[in-house]
């Protein structure tokens, strides 16, 4: 008997690119608005699962763990649980399921995990990879991180954030270095999620180029993730303050900081965000689910 397998969507992009911006608004469009959703997260407090305001039931986090180094087998058990509990009815029936990775992860083990696992294999097919690039500091990034080229080369669409950050000759010679034919760019998370899939449709064709330097997969990440516990901020000044101080302490080292933290009598959280190569944090209040008040910070460890 045919079985109809479930479409999986991948969602990546290195540390700061937006690609969680640009998710949590694909989320709310169809069809991504009738999907499961499974976010994999490096530190032990899943900020981008409470904040991509996803409305569905069948929501997993798989926090404290990258897919691409260990995280695979709580992977490939989610998406046993996704199928099971949609057979059952014991969620709402979804028609797609959306992975978005963490900011390190290279896509390729789990792309392959898909066809390596029999259960999966049988019930799960692999629809197509986004991974997103900030444009501001994209030719840097790549020259720098292996996670990042290697994010590019496993990518089916390839989506340069941020582009109202640089000028039109700065993104020309961004777009010379990709090696994917299907580029969108998007500002302010205006790339829509039918263009990305109309783009996805369209026939690939790879473009052989070095990105900024030989194509690898990483095998390790040289960083480390650290959780800063704050109890309460006495108000968004304090949290300022107590930001910078940390950015200022770590200096380039400091890969990714984000972050939900309790304000004296508010009931509003403020989301706490700042990536590598940002002058300054960004501070928002933000209606958040209930998560450990504090900082996740992505330090690297190697130069």
């Amino acid at each position: 008997m045919h079985r109809e397998r479930i479409p999986v969507y991948v969602v990546t992009g290195f540390l700061g690119s937006g690609k969680s911006t640009l998710l949590s608004r694909w989320l709310k469009e169809a069809p991504f608005s009738n999907a499961a959703l499974i976010v994999n997260e490096v530190g032990e407090v899943g900020i981008d699962h409470a904040t991509l305001g996803f409305s569905g039931d069948a929501s997993m986090l798989l926090a404290d763990a990258c897919v691409c180094c260990s995280g695979l087998p709580a992977l490939n058990e989610a998406l046993e649980q996704l199928f099971w509990a949609r057979l059952h009815r014991s969620i709402a029936r979804f028609e797609m399921v959306v992975i978005e990775t963490t900011g390190l992860a290279d896509p390729g083990p789990l792309v392959a995990s898909l066809s390596l696992n029999a259960f999966v294999k049988e019930r799960y097919r692999m629809a197509g990879t986004f991974t997103t690039i900030a444009a501001p500091n994209a030719i840097d990034t790549l020259a720098r991180f292996a996670e990042a080229r290697a994010q590019l080369g496993g990518a089916d669409v390839a989506i340069v954030t941020k582009t109202d950050l640089v000028s039109a000759e700065e993104l020309d010679a961004l777009n010379a270095q990709l090696p994917n034919a299907r580029i969108a760019h998007s500002a302010n998370a205006s790339f829509a999620l039918q263009d990305a899939l109309a783009l996805l449709a369209q026939p690939a064709h790879r473009i052989e180029r070095p990105v900024a330097r030989p194509f690898s997969r990483p095998r390790s990440h040289d960083a480390v993730t650290h959780f800063i516990a704050i109890d309460e901020a006495s108000d968004i000044d304090g949290l300022h303050a107590q930001v910078r101080d940390i950015t200022a302490r770590h200096g380039d080292s400091l890969l990714r900081l984000k972050g939900l933290v309790r304000l004296k009598n508010r009931e509003a959280l403020a989301l706490v965000q700042f990536a590598r190569g940002d002058a300054h944090a960004r501070i928002t209040e933000c209606a958040a689910n209930a998560v450990k008040s504090g900082l996740t910070l992505i330090v690297r460890t190697q130069a």
